[in-house]
């Protein structure tokens, strides 16, 4: 053998021993456990903007029917939010889903508890869709434990962003749950602080017909119902409320206020009813029934489409009623409720016939209709005898009794504003300041004036000037000579003698200067040789009357009052009341038109949103609409004696002796 063989045979032995040894390593391997490579890793570490996700899927399954349940919410093509498992029902989603997907942004696989399959059941993270078999480790008692929920956020091309399958809580760890991703088998442990939420009501608008029970003026219910055999309309009570806005008070058409009062808390309660009223379910309206509940002109004029929307409609309690005029109105099993805001929106509640079938067919209405329509006289049946079975004393809860269908009309009502304020009227110039002159200016002094300065001149002039005596008071004057003159003026000493004491003051005051007491009697009958009429002592006598102290009227001595001064006074206090009413009148016109307006833009969006449903309410809401007369009308209140001392006999009955009582 030569060199050349044997180093071949040499790397031969080489290669297979290394060989060998690569087999015996790799056997001898440790075997890689699933799962153990991502502790601590994200679920979905490309998911970082909650904006993304326009689309939310929530899958469970339903003990119930023994069906998973999907409930799903997206954005559709003209940016609103819809529920395409409800009919593409609107729903209130923007803000919750973005939470949502915030709270599944960064969720981390905090520990592993299976690889293995067979364990599925057991942590409750089986695919609530999928066909499952009951194993070993499943509580076969309750098939629902083994299955989870399953929700799924999607982006604007139906890609998902995250798809988890979130089963049972772990114990002793507050907010963390098994979970486990569809297509993969370990069960993991992470922290989730999600809301998984598929009720139908958490999605949508919880306040219907968004109103506030305050601004409710008007209510009226009328409580008629139909015999559909018969085909006619059975009329039931029906009670007319009206609200005073400025007192705030109630009042009922036909009440007797001699003897009978109404019972506003009743009247409240509907109120507060109305604005708390919640749905459970919704229907799409057949094609053919307007928003306003009109029918359209195609099927009014199509005697089949018209049988059609007929059917359809009397399977929830609604019919196509023609007076004796021909008119058509809208009637529904069990009456309807009308109620007006302040603002002019008018809103008609229809009550219709009992919905039926499961909590699923409440909501959505997918159930057979052909079934539905069989099962119905069986159904109702039933409803009656649970409701009978019920205590009277306990009231049904929301997810209790027979729940109803329901159609909601809205329109604008200008009566519901209350008048629409007047524009005051000018006041008429009056017919004296027409006449071209000019008015006395009004800073003339006021009639006391002239009289004061009156009373002040003589007293200071009457001694100088006696002219202006006579002038101011010529009727005492002239009757002074009478009383005072005598056949003998020399023997009517004593009286001269006293006249300058009355009459001249300031002369008698000089008169005890004087020691001879002859003079003055002397001097007298040269002072009363002057006529009388020209003595000053009437001149200042009379002014001093009307001055007296307590006499507040002298009709005499007031300057008469210029006609067109009077007038311009009074003309112009009506034009300054005519401005301040003017001035009021545009502000309460601009409030009521300002109402208006938002009345008849909140109608329209209200009709819009109630145009294509009907609704379903729970039991309790319907009952909470229903009225007996001796629920809303009392007795007449009796006035409540007033606190005081009491009175001698009051509150006691006289005792008489009647014949055949007593002893």
């Amino acid at each position: 053998m030569n060199a050349t063989s044997r180093t071949m045979v040499f790397v031969g032995v080489a290669t297979v021993a290394a060989l060998a040894a690569a087999g015996v390593r790799y056997a001898n391997r440790p075997v890689a456990i699933e799962g153990f490579s991502d502790m601590g890793q994200e679920f979905y570490a490309d998911f970082q903007d909650p904006l993304k996700a326009l689309e939310l899927s929530v899958v469970k399954y339903d003990a119930e029917t023994k069906e998973p349940q999907t409930f799903s919410v997206r954005q559709n093509d003209k940016g609103m939010w819809v529920i395409p498992s409800h009919h593409d029902y609107p729903a209130e989603a923007a803000e919750r889903l973005a939470k949502t997907a915030a709270s599944l942004i960064g969720v981390k696989k905090l520990g592993i508890r299976s690889r293995s399959k067979e364990d599925w059941g057991r942590y409750g993270v089986e695919d609530p869709s999928a066909e499952v078999a009951a194993s070993a480790s499943a509580e076969k008692d309750d098939e629902t434990a083994a299955r989870g929920t399953r929700i799924t956020l999607r982006d604007s091309s139906s890609n998902a962003l995250v798809d988890l399958i979130v089963g049972k809580p772990v114990e002793n760890l507050a907010q963390h749950f098994f979970v486990r991703q569809p297509d993969k088998n370990p069960v993991f442990i992470t922290k989730l602080d999600v809301d998984l939420s598929a009720k139908f009501a958490d999605w949508i608008e919880p306040d219907l017909l968004k109103l506030n029970q305050n601004d409710i003026v008007k209510v009226v219910v009328d409580q008629y119902s139909v015999d559909e055999e018969q085909g006619a309309i059975l009329q039931g009570e029906k009670y007319d409320f009206d609200k005073d806005a400025k007192a705030g008070k109630w009042a009922m058409a036909g009440l007797d206020l001699n003897v009978e009062s109404l019972k506003e808390a009743a009247v409240t309660d509907i109120t507060r009813n109305l604005d708390q009223l919640k749905i459970v379910g919704v229907r799409p309206k057949p094609e053919g029934l307007n928003a306003d509940l009109t029918v359209s002109k195609d099927v009014a004029q199509n005697p089949l489409l018209q049988k059609v929307l007929q059917t359809d409609m009397q399977r929830q309690g609604f019919y196509i009623a023609r007076g004796a005029n021909d008119d058509v109105k809208l009637v529904s099993n069990e009456g309807e409720l009308i109620a007006g805001t302040n603002n002019g929106v008018k809103y008609t509640l229809y009550f219709g016939e009992i919905a039926r079938g499961t909590a699923k067919d409440i909501e959505t209405g997918l159930n057979d209709p052909k079934a539905d329509a069989e099962n119905k006289d069986g159904e109702k049946a039933a409803d009656e005898a649970k409701a009978e079975e019920k205590p009277a004393d306990k009231p049904a809860g929301p997810d209790e009794g027979p729940r109803r269908y329901l159609l909601v009309k809205v329109e604008f009502d200008e009566s519901l504003l209350g008048e629409k304020p007047a524009a005051p009227v000018a006041p008429e110039k009056p017919a004296v300041l027409n006449d071209g002159t000019e008015p006395a200016p009004p800073e003339s002094k006021p009639a006391d004036e002239p009289k004061a300065e009156a009373d002040a001149t003589p007293k200071e002039e009457a001694p100088t000037s006696p002219e202006p005596a006579k002038e101011a008071s010529v009727e005492e004057a002239s009757d002074a000579p009478a009383k005072e003159q005598s056949p003998d003026p020399g023997s009517c000493d004593e009286p001269a003698a006293a006249e300058p004491a009355v009459t001249e003051p300031t002369e008698t005051a000089a008169a005890p200067q004087s020691t001879e007491p002859a003079a003055p009697a002397a001097e007298t009958p040269a002072t009363t040789e002057t006529p009388a009429p020209e003595n000053p002592a009437p001149a200042a006598e009379a002014p001093a009357t009307p001055a007296a102290p307590g006499d507040d009227a002298a009709p005499a001595a007031q300057p008469p009052v210029d006609p067109k001064v009077e007038a311009q006074k009074q003309y112009e206090q009506a034009l300054g009341e005519f401005e301040a009413a003017k001035a009021g009148f545009e502000g309460a016109v601009k409030s009521w038109e300002g109402r208006s307006a938002a009345g008849k833009k909140k109608a329209e969006e209200l009709e819009s949103r109630f145009g294509s449903w009907y609704y379903v309410i729970s039991a309790e809401s319907f009952e909470k609409f229903k009225l007996s007369r001796d629920a809303v009308v009392g007795p007449k209140d009796e006035p409540k004696p007033a606190d005081g001392p009491a009175i001698p006999g009051a509150g006691s009955i006289p005792n008489f002796d009647l014949p055949g009582l007593g002893n």
